[in-house]
């Protein structure tokens, strides 16, 4: 060591050249030497050196405090052969040659490419951590600036998880900075990272369940986008652990969109489901053009309810634009606004009013996802924007609405419900393609899908196919076609109609799902996985759904653990999910947590019978290891 130095970054050591311990009497004294040594080579004047620790004495008494602070501190350095203050009767200035200050040292490095790891080390605690309170003066000043070195020591942290080598200073800088502000992603993103890096997978994803449950205690709200896909990323082992934080793609490449609920201006609480089909008809049609990247309805509905400020909506669903619209009522007549708004700046792009009679809005959406590819994209597919389905009856159109919202809902009638108004849509328009799709869907969905009956099936496979004929530009209604394929074990059917669901609509993430589910089927684990992530980038905020097809998927790539992790997404699992945790706890030699599942199972389902599981999207081969794995666990036959 051959100069003096200043330890302010964990707590407050000086040094002499030594390494011997330079002693200053008072706290003041120490905190006057520390505040000259961040603000060297700047003309101080003492009136307000004197007010930043001795403002509650008068003036004169001030002054002479300083003065004998700042002759204690030359003291000192003369001790060393060191004489950095410079004064005169109005100002005091620092002169730092000679003497080295760990929080200016910490702040070059970590803008020095290559010195991250010497940075992170440097950064033990706080900026003179355990002094706040001295003064209102001294504390207005040193907040600020320990939030400004903790904001670098948080840059530091993502530099050091960017380069994908593993390190554990960088892993203890990350959880000091965590525990200084456990609502921090970006801290948490960068700390699993690392975590990744170092091939503790296990430990990463323990880092995102604390952020997502503290995020929900403390904010009542989700993890951002870019959290959420890292976190599905290293649960497959996707990683690229140097990639960058998730940003809006620019729009001369592929135009980010999400589309929120639109607002029911109109007092009548029965207009909300127009509202709800507006909003899903803007979605649908954005989504079937390419050169878009089209959020979901299901995530764009989850954040509009956490969050009213577009800037914050548009960050956590990862877009650069957002269409906002609603809903006004004027005798006979509906006045809807919608406009499409910039989201980082909050400007707005464009804006349209539409007057229409009510028996016009089935025609409104189309006109709607038209004016927004055009504004958005220049190299635009005239055909498809003039591409118009046929427009169904609006009393059907509303049956419809309501049963989706239905087939959608929890409540005990809702599947007789959703029935019963997609049978209305037919009766009141027998031309209505979509209402015949989802009549047959909805007997599955209330026959617990694929516990469903084989003529429940079949029946529902014969109504989508005459939708299909009725209507083959509808991308719902192959999907819907493709699902009850599945059920039946027609996997050559299924995949022809996901196949030509995603030809029409490339953004519909449930499509995604389900086909990447079909991948799985056929032996194609991996492209299989690759499409259920994709599906999760376009919902990043998804049905819990999505995960069991992930569960599934993992499953039968022989990944348990990874499996375990996906079908432990699930709120208040039942006994048929808890089934496969149990198969996966046994396959991965966990036996007291296969025990204790497996008794949970026969709880809820004192019959349940490994000899029934037998899905017929599954292969022979994957069901049976998911029966062994069952039997392992001690599930009865």
């Amino acid at each position: 060591m051959n100069a003096s130095s200043l330890i302010l970054l964990n707590g407050f050591q000086w040094r002499a050249p030594d390494g011997a311990e330079v002693a200053l009497t008072t706290r003041k004294d120490r905190l006057l030497l520390a505040y000259l040594a961040l603000n060297a080579e700047r003309s101080l004047q003492r009136s307000a050196l004197a007010g930043l620790l001795w403002g509650d004495r008068g003036e004169n008494q001030a002054r002479d405090s300083l003065r004998q602070s700042l002759a204690a501190i030359r003291h000192g350095f003369r001790e060393v052969g060191l004489d950095p203050i410079v004064a005169d009767r109005e100002h005091v200035t620092f002169k730092r040659d000679g003497i080295e200050v760990d929080a200016v040292t910490f702040e070059q490095l970590a803008a020095t490419a290559g010195q991250y790891e010497k940075a992170a080390a440097l950064y033990r605690t706080d900026l003179l951590a355990g002094t706040d309170g001295m003064t209102p003066e001294f504390d207005a000043w040193l907040l600020p600036e320990r939030s400004r070195l903790a904001s670098i020591a948080v840059g530091v942290v993502e530099k050091i998880a960017a380069t994908g080598t593993p390190s554990d200073e960088g892993v203890r800088l990350a959880r000091y900075l965590l525990g200084r502000d456990p609502l921090s992603e970006t801290v948490s993103r960068a700390l699993m990272r690392l975590y990744a890096g170092k091939k503790e997978r296990a430990e990463a994803l323990k880092i995102y369940s604390a952020c997502r449950d503290t995020l929900k205690r403390e904010l009542d709200t989700v993890p951002e986008l870019a959290t959420e896909s890292l976190y599905r990323e290293i649960l497959t082992e996707r990683t690229t652990i140097a990639t960058t934080e998730i940003s809006p793609e620019s729009e001369s490449e592929r135009p980010t969109i999400a589309a929120l609920p639109f607002s029911n201006l109109t007092g009548d609480v029965e207009l909300d489901h127009i509202c709800d089909g507006i909003t899903e008809e803007i979605i649908t049609g954005l989504g079937r053009f390419r050169l878009l990247f089209v959020i979901d309805r299901y995530s764009s509905s989850a954040m509009a309810q956490q969050s009213s400020d577009v800037a914050e909506v548009g960050k956590r669903l990862g877009v650069a634009y957002l269409v906002q619209g609603s809903i006004q009522k004027f005798g006979e007549r509906l006045r809807i606004t919608v406009r499409l708004v910039e989201a980082q700046n909050r400007t707005q792009k464009w804006a349209e009013t539409f007057d229409i009679a009510y028996s016009e809005i089935v025609s409104v959406p189309d006109r709607i996802a038209g004016d927004i590819v055009s504004r958005l994209h220049s190299r635009v597919e005239q055909s498809l924007i003039e591409q118009s389905r046929r427009k169904p009856n609006l009393a059907a159109y509303e049956c419809v609405l309501r049963g989706i919202k239905h087939l959608r809902g929890y409540e005990p009638n809702d599947n007789d419900q959703a029935i019963a108004l997609f049978q209305r849509a037919i009766e009141l328009d027998p031309g209505y393609a979509l209402a015949h799709a989802y009549r047959g869907f909805a007997e599955i969905v209330k026959h617990g899908y694929d516990q469903a009956p084989r003529e429940v099936l079949l029946n529902a496979a014969r109504m989508a196919r005459e939708a299909i004929k009725m209507d083959d530009q509808d991308g719902r209604i192959h999907w819907l076609l493709g699902v009850a394929s599945s059920y039946l074990g027609e996997l050559d059917a299924e995949g022809v109609h996901y196949r030509r669901a995603l030809q029409l609509n490339p953004n519909d993430a449930n499509v995604l799902v389900t086909y990447g589910g079909y991948l799985v089927a056929t032996g194609r684990h991996e492209e299989g996985i690759e499409r259920i992530l994709e599906a999760m980038k376009l919902n990043p905020y998804h049905p819990e759904w999505y995960w069991l097809s992930l569960g599934a998927a993992l499953f039968k790539a022989g990944r348990y653990a990874d499996a375990l992790e996906a079908y432990r997404q699930r709120t208040d699992p039942g006994y048929w999910v808890l089934s496969r945790i149990a198969a996966c706890y046994a396959f991965l030699e966990r036996k007291q947590e296969a025990a204790a599942t497996v008794a949970e199972v026969l709880r809820q389902k004192p019959d349940f019978s490994v000899a029934k599981i037998n899905r017929a999207d599954w292969s022979a081969d994957d069901n049976e290891r998911m029966r062994d794995g069952m039997r392992l666990a001690g599930l009865p036959d």
